[in-house]
């Protein structure tokens, strides 16, 4: 492994000016925040023992007072009600994975009115049609690329231990004030397999643009990561080119045996040190070439055109290592396209003005990026409580000491026997006392007793946290200190002491939904059609793949809303739930039961589903299936009256023919009524023609002016003539239909009977 001396990079100043801003964000970070953290962190983890230690009690700003900091009590006690907090919240806040909702933000419809288009002018109006016609199907081609974005999201969810890592996310953030969801691509060992993960990581490793007094103002933040040498390697491709800062437990294990012997010179190249502890830096602001005159020289800024890089540009910068990993000195010969590649963001949740992460807190600081925690208002709470029951223990234990007093005028005898501790109740035999009794040489003295009062105080301060933390009478499942007389009282009463855990609630479905946002962004950029065939499907895969990654990425991303469904993430209340079923059952019962009755079980199913699992009963009892409860009616019907049934489809079945009989007969009328008129048409047709004929032998033999009228006349007579043909035509059509319909329901009828008797 080749020195750091070796490397003359160019980058050196831009690294050491990075770990100086970060340096600097840190302890601004400490001084406005951390430092708060950590110490309700410490009053949530474990035994206060820490509190009687060190500068905290007893330094310059301790919590003891002058006059007790020499008296520390000999019981420490903890009433943990941090822990309290925490293990209350915690799972009212994310009981279960949520739903995820996803929606494409789709203009509003506008008809042809508001676009002064009259329906007179046909053409804008059809312009205006195709219009309205294209941006429905692009509407409705969202909507199917926002219902494949929601099944791949909620998969995530079960997929990527999604619970646990909000969980311990929103547990840090009630506590300390801040956590955080890291959105990354993540590839299971052994898989080919690549999907967006959100894991958590703790506010402890991440620092903010130290000048920034609203968060929109933020133009950086780094993550603070620990991994082995190799795994750092690996990602940015610097085998044997890097040391190691920090040794793990395990190194330290192997270098405690005395059989592994550790020599300066491997401590100076770094052998000893398995692990690397470096900033991974996100900047709105540029490479870092942006620093004071003099910090980079001139030929590194006429050799490297740093603003090409753009402003969103990614830095990994360690404080042993003279140049960025993510730019090497053997990256420095590539391209000038390869160098601005590696200076991006891995994925580009800038698209949105976003960053790589979500971050969850609950109160926010006026002009500060910095929160508060939840805990932080009732510090010196949990300071005073702790004191006050430790010391309240010392004067229990000093209460039940037994004090003997003795007078100086008791014989050595009784004396020696008392103070030998020969214990209480036991047969002392004492000699003459001078003429005294024993009460006048031996008596018992109680211990003085504390104020009552005390424990009154603890608890005033004790409730006083709860309010400070939320820790309601709600959450200990309590019913409160006066009697509720009615249900509109409760519900008031419901509604002001949930106000807090409401909107903590709805505080984490934003942030679960923001999240999901940078989930999808990671999907859209880094995955293809085999990452998400296995869960969408190949024709899912396909529009994945075609459609939705081919459109303009920043587009796409800013085009659906991401929406956690409310209350999808929290457990149910129970209590609330079943009497908001009763209340809705007392108006809703009579319609769901005019449903059933007309054949319709849906509503009333649904219903009883809801309230058999708020009551935690089995809902199958009171299912109702109206088509299996015919059927078995039917079935009922059929064996208990079969001889009944039987003599019933006998007597339909002669009706049947009957029915038919006359039918038959009934169409033989028609027939032959049908017949006659055709024949005698036929006959008056007959007549016409000889008529017309002797008209035109008269023609023949008449004069010119006689010949024209029989020729109008010869004329009018052909015209009844063709008038009558086609009556006679008519007629025997309406003939032919009249039997061909009788006919088709004689069919009918005769397989409807064969039907029944099957």
């Amino acid at each position: 492994m080749a020195s750091y001396d070796d490397y003359d990079h160019p980058f050196k100043p831009i690294v050491s000016q990075w770990m100086e801003k970060i340096k600097r964000a840190k302890k601004q970070k400490h001084d406005r925040f951390g430092k708060y953290a950590d110490e309700a962190m410490k009053f949530f983890d474990g035994s206060h023992d820490w509190m009687w230690k060190g500068e905290y009690a007893k330094g310059s700003g301790g919590f003891l007072d002058k006059s007790t900091q020499g008296a520390l009590p000999t019981f420490r006690m903890t009433v943990n009600r941090v822990f309290e907090a925490v293990a209350l919240f915690g799972p009212v806040l994310y009981h279960r994975n949520p739903v995820c909702n996803v929606s494409p933000k789709i203009p509003p419809s506008v008809d042809l009115s508001m676009l002064g288009i009259s329906e007179e002018d046909e053409m804008m109006a059809q312009q205006a049609q195709a219009m309205m016609q294209a941006e429905e199907a692009e509407n409705e081609r969202k909507r199917g690329h926002a219902k494949i974005k929601a099944h791949y999201l909620n998969w995530l969810q079960e997929t990527n231990d999604k619970k646990s890592y909000a969980r311990m996310a929103i547990n840090e953030a009630i506590v300390k004030g801040l956590s955080f969801l890291w959105t990354e691509i993540y590839q299971a060992p052994g898989s080919s397999i690549r999907s967006p993960r959100s894991v958590y990581v703790s506010c402890d490793d991440v620092v903010f643009d130290p000048d920034a007094q609203y968060w929109e103002d933020v133009q950086w933040c780094a993550r603070r990561v620990v991994q082995p040498r190799w795994k750092v390697e690996r990602e940015y491709g610097l085998e044997g080119v890097i040391k190691g800062n920090k040794s793990s437990i395990n190194k330290q294990a192997e270098s405690s045996n005395k059989s592994y012997k550790e020599n300066s010179e491997s401590k100076r190249k770094g052998d000893s040190f398995d692990l690397i502890e470096y900033w991974q830096v996100y900047s709105k602001g540029g490479f870092g070439n942006r620093l004071k005159k003099g910090k980079i020289n001139k030929d590194i800024k006429s050799n490297y055109d740093f603003d090409k890089f753009g402003d969103f540009c990614f830095i990994a910068v360690c404080e042993d290592i003279p140049f960025p990993l993510n730019m090497p000195p053997m990256a420095l010969a590539e391209d000038e396209q390869s160098l601005f590649l590696r200076s991006q963001w891995p994925i580009p949740f800038w698209t949105d003005g976003g960053w790589p992460f979500s971050k969850l807190h609950f109160y926010e600081k006026p002009k500060e990026v910095w929160p508060i925690s939840l805990i932080k208002p009732a510090i010196g709470e949990l300071r005073f409580v702790n004191w006050c029951m430790s010391f309240l223990a010392d004067k229990v234990a000093a209460s039940s000491t037994t004090y003997v007093a003795i007078a100086k005028a008791a014989g050595a005898e009784i004396q020696d026997q008392i103070k030998a501790g020969v214990g209480p109740y036991t047969h002392i035999e004492i000699s003459e006392i001078f003429g005294r009794s024993v009460n006048d040489v031996v008596s018992f003295l109680d211990a003085p007793s504390f104020n009552v009062d005390i424990w009154r105080m603890v608890s005033e301060v004790l409730d006083l946290i709860d309010k400070r933390t939320g820790l309601t009478e709600l959450l200990y499942g309590l019913s409160g200190s006066t009697q509720i007389r009615s249900a509109t009282e409760a519900d008031v009463r419901n509604q002001n002491v949930s106000v807090r855990p409401d909107d903590m609630a709805s505080r984490v479905e934003d942030w679960l939904s923001h999240c999901a946002s940078r989930e999808i962004i990671a999907a859209e950029w880094s995955l293809n059609a085999q990452d998400m065939q296995d869960v969408i499907g190949m024709l899912g895969a396909t529009v994945w793949e075609q459609q939705i990654q081919q459109q303009e990425f920043e587009k796409s991303v800013r085009e659906y809303d991401y929406r956690i469904e409310a209350g999808s993430a929290r457990k149910p209340n129970k209590t609330n739930k079943i009497r908001q079923l009763n209340d809705f059952a007392q108006i809703a019962m009579p319609m769901m039961q005019q449903f059933v009755q007309e054949g319709i079980d849906a509503p009333y199913n649904a219903f009883m589903r809801d309230w058999a699992d708020a009551n935690e009963m089995d809902v199958e009892p009171y299912i109702i299936d109206i088509a299996e409860i015919q059927a078995q009616q039917q079935a009922q019907q059929q064996e208990q009256g079969g001889e009944e049934a039987q003599q019933e489809q006998q007597m339909q079945e002669m009706q049947m023919q009957q029915q038919q009989q006359a039918q038959e007969m009934q169409m033989q009328v028609e027939q032959q009524k049908a017949q006659m008129e055709l024949q005698k048409m036929q006959l008056e047709l007959q007549l016409k023609q000889q008529d017309l004929a002797a008209k035109q032998a008269d023609t023949q033999t008449a004069g010119q002016d006689q010949a024209a009228d029989l020729e109008l006349e010869r004329q009018k007579m052909a015209l009844e003539v063709q008038a009558l043909e086609i009556e006679q035509q008519k007629l025997q059509m309406e003939l032919d239909h009249a039997r061909a319909k009788n006919e088709l329901e004689i069919q009918y009828m005769k397989e409807k009977n064969e039907q029944k008797d099957d």
